[in-house]
């Protein structure tokens, strides 16, 4: 019998590498929320029955301190309006106020029900998430770690919250340019969703994009393209083709193929992917300006580093309305502007959005961080150039 696909990946998942631009978090370009409104009772047994409709930010703060106050802090009732209120803030992008109040949730779950109760180890997992989404990596990584390890010894490995932790955590740990565990939790996570709910399940499908992303972190260009390949076809029939993550694979698929050097093939596939997402998602998604930061890449790689430019404005202005200035994924964006900046014959605008980009890692990840050392080498190289 042969070598099994997990065996050949995980055979090849070893050496170091740098990590290339990371795809975006998705899941929050959803439809709006609905009013929010609390209806609470109880069942004849006396289970309490809670029903939640999400509304505008501004005017739930007052209803559910209103609802709060008819219950205690640990109420089972009290804990399920904060824990709707904490996702509402959440689908409307309110990333702060929804990390502090899941941290709140957390502690209150821990204290009443317990480390190991699934309510809390799920709150765990939001606020994991939440911190994630905030560009807060190193202690998502944390929380996640925590959530996950309490997962397989309650649920088990193959249990489907348990793989969605070890998805989560694996791309935290690849965010924060640990690839080799990465790359472990990742095959973990999708064998066990494998096992637990077949090769075509979502979980399955979501654990081996993660897996593509570390595979040509370390280098392994022609297995990445061939897997994001299938991917992409995968998620179009699993989810419909324009699905967040379909349209997420074909934006991951463009830069497969620029790792390859077949800028022919990757250009239309770029224009083609910015626009559907665009027209599927909006044009701040964070899916789309990750299409449009592909597309960018391979204008540069065509010898058009003006029109690469313009895209590049424009998604690292969409990437600091929706994630904030100094997340990860600007940042990202701000670098490859610099880049398209040098190679356009602007060198001073070029070092500006450079300096950018540096602090603004060393603030988040810090200065050893591989992402920062890539930024302060550009920099290096641009102010290089500008003297000569």
């Amino acid at each position: 019998m042969g070598e099994s696909v997990w065996a050949r990946l995980r055979r090849r998942l070893s050496g170091r590498a740098r990590p290339g631009p990371l795809p975006p978090p998705a899941g929050l370009g959803g439809p709006e929320a609905e009013p929010f409104t609390v209806t609470t009772g109880e069942k004849a047994d006396g289970t309490p029955v809670i029903s939640i409709r999400l509304g505008p930010v501004m005017s739930t703060a007052l209803q559910v301190s209103a609802e709060l106050a008819k219950y205690g802090r640990t109420d089972p009732r009290a804990l399920e309006i904060r824990t709707g209120h904490a996702r509402h803030l959440m689908q409307n992008h309110e990333v702060a106020h929804a990390v502090e109040a899941y941290r709140e949730i957390v502690a209150l779950r821990s204290a009443s029900q317990g480390p190991d109760h699934p309510d809390t180890l799920a709150s765990g997992h939001s606020l994991a998430f939440a911190l994630y989404v905030q560009g807060s990596y190193a202690e998502a990584e944390a929380v996640q770690r925590a959530v996950y390890d309490r997962r397989r010894a309650v649920l088990g490995s193959d249990h489907p919250d348990t793989v969605a932790s070890g998805g989560n955590l694996g791309e935290l740990l690849f965010r924060l340019g640990r690839l080799n565990e990465s790359g472990e939790v990742q095959l973990a996570a999708a064998e066990a969703a494998e096992r637990a709910l077949g090769p075509d399940a979502p979980e399955t499908l979501h654990c081996l994009m993660r897996l593509a992303a570390v595979l040509r972190a370390l280098g392994r260009p022609v297995e990445t393209e061939r897997l994001i390949a299938h991917l992409v076809d995968a998620f179009a029939r699993v989810e419909g083709p324009s699905s967040v993550t379909a349209l997420q694979a074909r934006s991951n698929h463009v830069t497969a193929l620029l790792s390859l050097d077949r800028t022919a093939e990757a250009l239309p596939a770029a224009k083609a992917v910015a626009a559907d997402a665009e027209r599927a998602l909006g044009a701040d998604h964070t899916v789309t300006l990750h299409a449009r930061h592909g597309l960018a890449d391979a204008l540069s790689r065509s010898g058009r580093p003006r029109e690469a430019t313009a895209v590049l404005e424009a998604t690292v202005a969409g990437y600091t309305r929706t994630c904030g200035a100094d997340h990860p994924l600007t940042l990202a964006a701000r670098q490859g502007l610099a880049e398209a900046l040098a190679a356009g014959g602007e060198p001073e605008r070029a070092a500006r959005e450079a300096r950018a980009c540096l602090a603004g890692r060393e603030r988040m990840l810090g200065p050893g961080h591989p992402d920062t050392e890539a930024a302060r080498a550009l920099l290096g190289r641009i102010r290089g150039g500008n003297r000569t």
